[in-house]
């Protein structure tokens, strides 16, 4: 679905070039229809291309680090494109993350405002999924998922539409969310992704 928007106000340092809106929505609660505030809503599946793009991010953010950029590169370079490429992307994601090393916003996740709007940025046209989850300790937890797909346009105020509702339950000790895994000191690709498993099981 293709819509026509005015640019919104949130802007994310990418360079000097310009933005372009390319997924937007609304997660709701299901019960009351209301927007639902500080949803983590994350690309869970992406084309190639982007996919492409977010281990450029990550390489660019180890300019500062010449020692890791080889064992970096052990990981990712000369591997063809898979979906475990994405999860092994949104792995690393977390550790640059945690040890303060990215330069720029992460491109492939954010959080909804105050009306539970979201929308993610400049992405390669294909088709897409995205995951929104909502935690709040001892009291609420919900995750939901949707698919887009974001087709090429010359029109800069267009952008494919993804709403999501929210079903929220009770909390449980064993909360939905993103795996979390520190991956220093670095592992050989075989061993991060036997830990991937382990932790989608989990």
């Amino acid at each position: 679905m293709l819509t026509s928007v005015h640019q919104p106000a949130r802007q994310v340092a990418q360079g000097a070039s310009p933005q372009r809106v390319a997924i937007a929505g609304t997660v709701i609660n299901a019960a009351t229809q209301e927007g639902l505030p500080q949803v983590m809503v994350r690309i869970t599946h992406a084309p190639a291309a982007c996919v492409q793009g977010f281990l450029k991010v990550l390489e660019d953010s180890l300019a500062d680090h010449p020692h890791l950029i080889a064992s970096y590169r052990r990981l990712t370079c000369d591997r063809p494109i898979t979906p475990d490429t994405l999860k092994l992307a949104q792995l690393l994601f977390n550790t640059f993350e945690r040890h303060q090393w990215l330069v720029a916003p992460r491109p492939d996740q954010t959080l909804t405002g105050g009306d539970g709007h979201y929308c993610f940025f400049d992405l390669p046209p294909g088709d897409y999924g995205l995951t929104a989850t909502l935690t709040i300790p001892k009291v609420c937890q919900g995750s939901t998922h949707g698919r887009v797909r974001v087709d090429l346009s010359d029109q800069r105020l267009s952008f494919s539409a993804l709403d999501l509702s929210l079903t929220l339950e009770p909390a449980t000790r064993t909360a939905p969310g993103f795996a979390s895994l520190d991956l220093l000191p670095w592992p050989r690709a075989d061993a991060l992704y036997q830990a991937q498993a382990a932790l989608q099981r989990s």
